[in-house]
């Protein structure tokens, strides 16, 4: 298995812990039992949890790609590290994640077989990445086909507002299928409290088709930035299900997510 880390944003929401931009959010410190450590530090220990994993991939730009090299350069991976740029230099020019993805796939060999795992840069999250693993292998092998897994996290009612104008929404069957992916619908048409996460295993099948979803929304912006979209296209061509993740998740989009995630860390 290959891990792709997506990490070539430029998280303008977060400009007033970034130095206005200056440091890669990924790299920002979080608490983690008392030891201060960049985001991607903890997403790459985790990673290398997974002994199955021979390659992690990062995907970042030519602005902050000297400052990932640094970081990578010191950390001592299980599995070996390879550092690419979308070439972007600025939000003006910045490519979107679906690049970001396309690029991974193009360093990734054609001849390559095994299955990927994705995952966005500012995630925390606590859970083992093998439960990850497990259920994509079982569900695999219950299904006896080409499949995709999707993290996801259901949300209390009280939530549906915030979660239909800021997330990825999954609508599944009772085999937990997913049978939709409606990006941000909005409250009018929230179809379930279930959130797409930015974690996923996908086939190296389905991987290759970004070349042909990119070619066909390459006039769309917002289809060739959002992975939800790429997501909600492969939904449509093959089977995907989903990993309830156990534990607490953050996604660090704001300022006061990051505050509240190191204040409940120190706890």
């Amino acid at each position: 298995m290959k891990a792709v880390i997506l990490a070539a944003g430029y998280a303008k929401r977060l400009n007033s812990i970034t130095n206005n931009g200056e440091i890669a959010k990924t790299l920002l410190d979080i608490n983690v039992h008392g030891k201060k450590m960049p985001i991607l530090i903890y997403l790459l220990d985790k990673i290398n949890e997974l002994k199955c994993v021979d390659e992690i991939i990062i995907i970042t730009n030519n602005k902050y790609f000297d400052q990932f090299s640094s970081v990578c350069g010191e950390y001592r991976s299980y599995a070996p590290i390879t550092l690419c740029s979308d070439g972007s230099t600025s939000v003006e020019n910045a490519t979107g994640a679906n690049r970001a993805i396309q690029i991974a796939n193009q360093r990734i060999p054609a001849s390559y077989t095994d299955d990927i795992l994705i995952m966005g840069s500012d995630n925390y999250f606590e859970f083992d990445l093998n439960d990850f693993l497990d259920k994509y292998d079982a569900t695999l092998s219950m299904f006896n086909s080409k499949i995709n897994m999707i993290a996801s996290k259901t949300y209390p009612d009280k939530d549906r507002e915030f979660i239909a104008n800021n997330f990825g929404i999954l609508n599944v069957d009772k085999s937990n299928r997913i049978i939709s992916l409606d990006e941000k619908p909005g409250i009018e048409n929230l179809k379930s409290n279930i959130v797409s996460l930015a974690m996923y295993i996908i086939n190296r099948h389905d991987l290759k088709l970004i070349d042909k979803y990119m070619e066909k929304f390459k006039h769309d912006p917002k289809k060739r930035d959002s992975m939800g979209y790429f997501m909600g296209y492969l939904i449509k061509n093959s089977s995907s299900y989903t990993f309830e993740i156990p534990g607490k998740f953050c996604d660090i989009g704001t300022p006061q997510e990051y505050a509240n995630l190191n204040e409940e860390l120190k706890r």
